[in-house]
């Protein structure tokens, strides 16, 4: 299998962005990702793909926990802040936070915030697989559609208002 190949072709698939934030000794780490995605109901639960060279990896493995931010198109600017390696230190200095239960980071606006505990850790090749319990859910009041990345940039869809279906 070429890898590239293999790249160009997920570019295709259209993801949902999410901010992955986490806590850890009293220092917030975030980072943008497409690889989220629910694993069960019951449990609530979610999986998050990172990096092993991601910023916030170790951080996330150490403290146990994170927030999984599903980005409404009004947050381009925030992930952008935050794909970039430029200012890591000022990430947080955009966006309204608060914390839910955890002490993870929860971006006011998004769409929802899954506040989650890392249940089970699975390292495979230059990523780890964080499967985590969610404990708290803010589904945040917007209007605003989801963002979405696709072929290297982000996109917006348009979410047009509910049409009935006649047979």
């Amino acid at each position: 299998m070429d890898v590239n190949q293999f790249k160009l072709g997920m570019r295709r698939l259209a993801s949902g962005v999410s901010l992955i934030t986490t806590v850890a000794e009293g220092k917030r780490h975030g980072l943008v990702a497409t690889a989220v995605s629910s694993v069960t109901g019951e449990p609530p639960s979610l999986l998050v793909c990172v990096n092993k060279n991601a910023s916030a990896h170790d951080h996330i493995a150490r403290s146990g926990i994170y927030c999984v931010n599903i980005l409404s198109e009004a947050a381009q600017s925030i992930a952008a802040n935050f794909s970039s390696a430029i200012d890591r230190d000022k990430r947080f200095d955009t966006g309204s936070w608060r914390i839910l239960k955890t002490g993870a980071p929860a971006l006011m606006g998004s769409l929802v915030s899954f506040d989650c505990e890392v249940r089970q850790a699975m390292p495979y090749k230059s990523h780890t697989i964080f499967i985590a319990e969610i404990v708290a859910t803010e589904i945040w009041e917007s209007d605003s559609s989801p963002l979405l990345y696709l072929d290297g940039r982000y996109r917006q869809i348009l979410v047009e208002p509910d049409i009935a279906m006649t047979a």
